[in-house]
């Protein structure tokens, strides 16, 4: 009789990214990935206590490959307007995923402020402030605006509302910090 194959944590994990790739977060069950696995969901619980635990290990997984592709596509020219460029890029390239990250699962209970202060934004904020002169509480300003205006082209693109081309995705927003960061002087 051959050996059982064994399945791993990493292997489950890459399952389930697999599934939202495809499917989206709802996709994402016991059932779904043992299919996947093509094994029983045995080995899944054999290495998870429950679902919830499995989700939050594909979250990590998801939240690292969105920042490893936000810090290869960024440039610190001008940070704000390459993560709101390079938002709207993965919004794109990954519509699941980022549908899942963005508009299911990390934003619940976040406010402005959380947005704000959370050291990921800090830099574009301290660059937005550098090139443009504005206040902390001015650059802070000009962060919100352009990082909501940034996330609703990027869900208008993910649900499939209207297809923007990059190119045209690259003047709206370039258009929009200059505008943003006149209105907050």
């Amino acid at each position: 009789m051959p050996p059982t194959p064994i399945i791993t944590k990493q292997d489950i994990i890459n399952a389930g990214i697999q599934l939202i790739r495809e499917n989206g977060i709802r996709s994402v069950n016991a059932r779904s990935l043992a299919k996947s696995l093509s094994c029983s969901t045995k080995p899944l619980f054999r290495i998870y206590k429950n679902m919830e635990e499995l989700k939050k290990d594909i979250k990590k997984e998801l939240d690292n490959y969105y920042n490893d592709f936000m810090e290869k596509n960024m440039t610190n020219e001008n940070r704000l307007l390459s993560q709101g460029i390079s938002y709207i890029e993965f919004a794109r390239s990954e519509k699941m995923i980022f549908s899942s990250l963005f508009m299911n699962m990390t934003m619940a209970g976040s406010s402005l402020q959380d947005i704000i202060h959370a050291e990921w934004n800090r830099a574009s904020i301290e660059n937005a402030k550098a090139l443009t002169g504005l206040s902390t509480e001015k650059a802070e300003m000009l962060f919100i605006n352009f990082w909501l205006y940034s996330h609703g082209i990027a869900t208008q693109i993910v649900s499939n509302d209207i297809d923007i081309p990059l190119d045209l995705a690259k003047k709206l927003l370039k258009n929009a910090f200059n505008r943003f960061s006149l209105e907050t002087v």
